[in-house]
């Protein structure tokens, strides 16, 4: 229940006092629930007397900051996605596959490992070159996202290829980016094969590895 005050206006003449009675509010504020912890949404200012309302986006850097360190998961390895050309593929045919955050899950991703195979025989020229799409990075080409890398990455031989997400990352390659990457629930990465050079000789399987945590979700 909110609290009610009364101010009596005295010792003045009759007219101030009735104007000082018009401009007079009384504002009652809904007490928080005993079940829940006080939010600091102010705080006052004893030289002038008002009220300093907290900057919300401070709030929302402050949460968002929180996710990062109260990690309840790790991803790795045992969260791999494939796609796989099929034998006897003719060259441009693309094979993907998805990885999508769970609703209610928040990631941080400091590196994604994606894997070019090796073509299927010594001088078959049959070669997979990958990417992979940030459904969250918007793109004018597809729904899906944008691609992280400006061109396939793949050769003949069997490649590993890193797409880094930390402070050094620029460091190692240009394509890099410096923050961990942020996915939320329904957010997806997806992993894009596509083959070159020759018909597949043989089924070929691509890889997408992601590497970091998942947070406590805070921050739409």
């Amino acid at each position: 229940m909110g609290h009610r005050r009364s101010v009596k206006v005295s010792g003045m003449p009759s007219g101030l006092r009735m104007k000082a009675q018009q401009t007079l509010q009384t504002v009652t504020i809904a007490a928080i629930p005993a079940d829940q912890p006080p939010v600091l949404i102010a705080g006052y200012d004893s030289k002038t007397g008002g009220l300093h309302l907290a900057n919300l986006r401070n709030w929302v850097e402050a949460l968002a900051q929180a996710e990062k360190v109260h990690m309840v998961g790790k991803l790795d390895a045992r969260d791999a996605i494939a796609a796989t050309i099929a034998a006897g593929s003719a060259v441009g045919a693309n094979a993907t596959a998805t990885l999508e955050v769970g609703t209610g899950e928040v990631w941080y991703l400091n590196m994604v490992q994606l894997v070019s195979p090796a073509e299927s025989g010594v001088g078959v020229g049959d070669i997979v070159q990958v990417n992979f799409r940030v459904s969250s990075f918007p793109s004018d080409t597809s729904s899906d996202g944008q691609l992280f890398f400006a061109a396939n990455q793949g050769t003949a031989g069997l490649d590993n290829i890193y797409a880094e997400f930390h402070p050094y990352a620029p460091f190692f390659g240009v394509e890099n980016l410096s923050e961990p990457l942020r996915l939320v629930g329904g957010d997806y990465l997806t992993l894009v094969a596509t083959l070159t050079g020759a018909g597949a000789g043989a089924a070929l399987q691509a890889q997408l590895i992601p590497y970091g945590w998942k947070g406590r979700y805070l921050v739409d």
